[in-house]
């Protein structure tokens, strides 16, 4: 059973768990993990190149978010958090926005303290938010092949027939922001046409 006096850790203690379990998740990748305390709260920020997409990574590193915001009503709420003694973390309680007419559900675990082995803790991370951005390198390179195997590769709604323009579209997308999309889930050694389905079902 674990005490259920709630810890508070730092956001640069908290970027340091982050760290960590990313390097456990995504073993041979390099993360940029940096914390920032401004007036009003904290966060995280995690960078890295081409490797992992962000949806992936963000599964590891938005479990150590102290927070949550509900834009459908302006309104952040709380959450605490069960973290064992190897740093990986179970969400002890989220109030949620549900009972204020939001969108997130709450969540409550807290009756499962009482099962908690030692050297489990309760605590709130003080990073209310944790941010992941993907870096490409030689983005404008591989921006301008993308669009150089659309044009050559795709059947598209020309707005100029026989020029590209920025009006140019495939399937309700511009054809320029398709590219840019592609760019961003660009991977090592792939091939653009296999980028290119991926943009179609790829859910970021």
């Amino acid at each position: 059973m674990v005490t259920t006096q709630r810890e508070y850790l730092t956001a640069a203690q908290t970027a340091k768990l982050v760290r960590v379990a990313l390097g456990a998740a995504f073993p041979g990748e390099m993360f940029s993990v940096r914390s920032k305390t401004y007036s009003g709260g904290a966060s995280i920020d995690v960078r890295w190149t081409d490797g992992s997409q962000t949806k992936d990574v963000e599964r590891v590193a938005k479990q150590y978010e102290g927070a949550d915001f509900d834009g459908m009503i302006d309104l952040k709420t709380y959450t605490s958090h069960y973290l064992r003694p190897d740093g990986t973390v179970y969400v002890h309680h989220a109030a949620g926005t549900e009972g204020s007419r939001g969108v997130i559900p709450a969540e409550d675990n807290r009756a499962l303290a009482e099962l908690m082995p030692a050297g489990v803790r309760v605590v709130h991370f003080c990073a209310d938010f944790v941010f992941c951005s993907r870096d490409v390198s030689d983005y404008d390179t591989k921006r301008a092949a993308a669009l150089d195997w659309l044009y050559a590769n795709v059947v598209i709604d020309r707005a100029a027939p026989g020029l590209r323009h920025n009006a140019d579209r495939v399937g309700g997308y511009w054809v320029s922001d398709i590219a840019t999309g592609m760019t961003q889930l660009w991977m090592p050694g792939e091939d653009l046409a296999t980028t290119y389905d991926r943009f179609w079902h790829r859910r970021d």
